[in-house]
C-alpha cells in the first residue's frame, strides 16, 4: 500500500506499508525540509509513526511492527502528516483532563525523547 506524505500542506514524498511474514513494515520517504518532522498516521482515526532520519538528503523513516503494535494505528489508513491536512475532523480528540476521583489512578502519559547534539528534546 503506498500513501502520501503531506508536510505543511504540501505532498512531500510516499509511506509504503508492505507485510513480510508476521511483521508489516512501514517505510517513510520524504524530502528534507530542513527540521524536525514529527509523522503521523490518519485514516480512521491517528497513530504516531516517529521522526524520520536524514538520509542521503532525504528523510527516512523505517519501522517493523507486530500485529498488535498495528492495532495503534488506523485500520484504514488514507495519509501521512504531521498534523490532519486541513479541513479534516479530528476523530481521536484528546477528552478534556480531569482529575482522578477517589480509587482512581490518573492516566499514563507517554513522554518521547529525542537526542541532537548532546541535548535531549521532550515532546
Amino acid at each position: 500500500m503506498e500513501l502520501p506524505v503531506y508536510i505543511d500542506g504540501k505532498r512531500e514524498g510516499t509511506l509504503t506499508m508492505e507485510r513480510h511474514g508476521a511483521a508489516t513494515v512501514i517505510r517513510a520517504d520524504i524530502r528534507d525540509v530542513g527540521r524536525v518532522v514529527r509523522l503521523r498516521l490518519y485514516g480512521d482515526g491517528e497513530g504516531y509513526l516517529g521522526i524520520p532520519v536524514p538520509e542521503n538528503g532525504r528523510q527516512v523513516l523505517t519501522k517493523r511492527l507486530t500485529a498488535l503494535e498495528m492495532r495503534r494505528l488506523p485500520s484504514a489508513p488514507t495519509y501521512a502528516a504531521e498534523a490532519p491536512m486541513r479541513g479534516e475532523a479530528r476523530r481521536t480528540a484528546p477528552e478534556p483532563s480531569r482529575m482522578p476521583e477517589h480509587g482512581e489512578t490518573a492516566p499514563e502519559r507517554k513522554t518521547h525523547v529525542v537526542w541532537r547534539g548532546g541535548k535531549p528534546y521532550y515532546f
